[in-house]
Parts: C-alpha cells; sequence; structure tokens
C-alpha cells in the first residue's frame, strides 16, 4: 500500500501549517535525541554540576540582556527620527532574542563558552574560600591597601580594579547589567543579538531599514564598550603595576588568597610566570591543581605558601581533595623550579599553538 504525497494546491492553510509543523518536530526531536546521547556518554568530570549550569544560565542572559538593551534602543530611536514609526515600533514589541541565539548555538562557540564558563568557576571558588586565611585581622582588604600605596601607578590601578569589582558584582534585577567583554567576543555577541531582533522584528519589505539601523546601534554599541575595562584586565594592569618580585611572590598570593581575591591571585601568578591570565584562570580553576602546584614551584613559592593556597582552595569546593593535597605536598616541594619551568614550557607559547598541539595528543 502506497500513500501519495499531499498536493498542498489542494491542501488548506491549516493543513500545510500542520505539515510543517511535522517535519520541525522530527528535526528538534533528532536534536533532542542527539544531546541526550551526547550527555549520557560524558564522562564525569566533564559534567557541569546544577549550581555552576544555573549561574552561567543567569550570566548568559545578563549579557545578552544587557547587549539587547543598548543595541535595541539606539536602533529604535534611529527608526523614529528617520520616520520609520510602524518599523519602531515592531522592533520594540519583539521578544527577548535570548532564546534565539541559544538554539542557534552562539554559546556554543568555544572561546565566548570557554570565558564565561572560567569566570563562573573562579567566581564559585571565590565564594567558597574561608575568610582572611592569613590572619590579617580587622585591616584593610588587600586592595583597598594597595589603592592607598605611595606609588601612584599602583594605587592607579587599585583603584580602577576596585570600580571593575563593584561594576561586576553589582548587578540589580530588571537593570541591563553592563557587558564585560573583550572587544572580538562583546562584537561576536552584539552582532548575534542584533541578528535575531532583525529576524523578530517583521519588517518585511522594509527590512533594510531595520539592518541599517541595528547596524549603526551595534557599531555605536562595540566602540562605546572599548571604554570598559574587564575586571580580569583591570587585575592584570594592577598585578603589572605591582611587579611582584622574587620572595614578594609568595606573600602577595598568600595575601590574595586570604583577601579571596583570587581574579588577583590568577593575575600576580600570571604576570610573575609570564602565561596569559587565561592560561593560569585554567589551572586555577581544575580541581586537580597538579599544573597549578608546578607552576608555583616555578616561581620559588615556599612550602608553607603553597600549603596555605592549597588548603584554602580545597576548602572553597567539596570535589577538591583535601587529603589528597596533604599528601602530595611533599611530592610538590620535591620538584625544583628549574625543573618545573622546562615542564612548563609549552603553556608558555602561543595559545593557538599549544591548542594545536593538546589536540594532536588527545586524537594520538
Amino acid at each position: 500500500m502506497s500513500i501519495d504525497p499531499i498536493d498542498s494546491r489542494e491542501a488548506s492553510a491549516a493543513a500545510i501549517l500542520l505539515l510543517d509543523h511535522v517535519a520541525a518536530a522530527e528535526r528538534a526531536g533528532h536534536r533532542r535525541l542527539r544531546a541526550a546521547a551526547e550527555h549520557f556518554h560524558l564522562p564525569d568530570d566533564a559534567r557541569i554540576d546544577d549550581r555552576t549550569a544555573a549561574a552561567l544560565d543567569a550570566v548568559m542572559r545578563a549579557m545578552v540582556g544587557g547587549i539587547d538593551a543598548t543595541v535595541r534602543d539606539h536602533a529604535i530611536r534611529l527608526l523614529t527620527a528617520r520616520g520609520q514609526a510602524a518599523l519602531a515600533q515592531g522592533l520594540r514589541g519583539a521578544g527577548s532574542p535570548f532564546d534565539r541565539v541559544v538554539r542557534a548555538g552562539l554559546f556554543r562557540d568555544p572561546a565566548l563558552f570557554g570565558e564565561l564558563f572560567a569566570r563562573v568557576r573562579l567566581d564559585a571558588i571565590a565564594q567558597g574560600l574561608p575568610v582572611m586565611v592569613t590572619g590579617a585581622g580587622d585591616g584593610p582588604t588587600m586592595v583597598a591597601r594597595l589603592a592607598q600605596s605611595s606609588d601612584r601607578l599602583v594605587a592607579a590601578a587599585a583603584v580602577s580594579m576596585l570600580a571593575a569589582q563593584a561594576r561586576r558584582g553589582g548587578m540589580v534585577v530588571g537593570v541591563p547589567a553592563a557587558v564585560e567583554l573583550v572587544r572580538p567576543l562583546y562584537a561576536r555577541l552584539a552582532w548575534w543579538v542584533a541578528a535575531a531582533l532583525r529576524e523578530m522584528a517583521g519588517a518585511g519589505e522594509q527590512i533594510a531599514m531595520v539592518d541599517a539601523a541595528l547596524a549603526e546601534s551595534v557599531r555605536r554599541a562595540i566602540d562605546a564598550q572599548s571604554e570598559l575595562v574587564p575586571l580580569e584586565v583591570a587585575a592584570m594592569r594592577l598585578a603589572q603595576a605591582i611587579e611582584p618580585q622574587g620572595e614578594e611572590v609568595g606573600a602577595l598570593l598568600a595575601e590574595a588568597i586570604g583577601d579571596g581575591r583570587l581574579i588577583l591571585f590568577t593575575a600576580l601568578v600570571a604576570r610573575a610566570s609570564g602565561l596569559a591570565f587565561e592560561r593560569v584562570r585554567d589551572l586555577v580553576i581544575d580541581p586537580d591543581g597538579a599544573r597549578l602546584w608546578v607552576v608555583l614551584r616555578a616561581l620559588a613559592v615556599d612550602r608553607a605558601t603553597i600549603a596555605r593556597i592549597g588548603f584554602a582552595l580545597a576548602e572553597s569546593e567539596p570535589v577538591r581533595d583535601v587529603e589528597g593535597f596533604a599528601d602530595r605536598i611533599d611530592v610538590i616541594m620535591e620538584v625544583t623550579p628549574d625543573a618545573a619551568r622546562i615542564a612548563l614550557a609549552p603553556m608558555a607559547l602561543d595559545a593557538d599553538y599549544h591548542a594545536a598541539m593538546l589536540a594532536l595528543g588527545a586524537g594520538a
């Protein structure tokens, strides 16, 4: 028995819509099945816990919301000023672009997802650090103290970091967040949001007018964002201004951990070791910790400081093995600074070169 295909000329509009829906549902079902299979076969150490997933979702929504508000509002003003009130109203009434860009795979981009994931992980670890492990008492916090430094470069960099920290942590419900990303990532996010708004605006034959307004708004947003210093950049500038030398390194690292300033800790390690901030951040958020300890040994950090840092990080999240670290401390200290520097040499190479080396090693 065969079934003849339905002649679309004889079908009602409702029937055609139903058939289109069936085709779309078939594709969606295939995507869900593939995603479920990928998730099922993930090793345990590659799964994202619920807390991290929720935090990632919140950060992604805040960033899309912030860019959406900036781009949409300016595009509406442009269209209104150009006598296109109907188009402006259509853009104003469009829903949030968040679900659309997520479905399209924006946050599957390795660079963008990697940046947001690392930020969320570092923030979660920082929040779990024990308070004042260095026993600094009731004095000013580390960055506040540096803001009062007699060295004008250090003081200015510390003030800039405090401002960036306040901006990052000052999100208010209902108020679009400032989007702190390096220019290439910000631009990628902004253009995707604009494309989603274009799709939802319902402009029809007048889409060119909407395109012009959205493109101008995105370029304006990118230029304005370039003046915003992300917290990570502010931390690196402060570390560069401090320029820790010799025994100062260990003391500053211990103080940064004790003050809960994990971003500054990361920046200080990066500056002292010559590694990129992003590379060191990956080591800090890795629960295993082995690579971080070797970096610290390459900086000749002493046993007491490594122990203080290690136990603080172990207390910050349950997944870290505090007893395992205690058993490993003797082995860590057996690694000489020279041997550590040799072992870490590949990490100082160009990021793309190092990534290619890792990819080849994983596929061997």
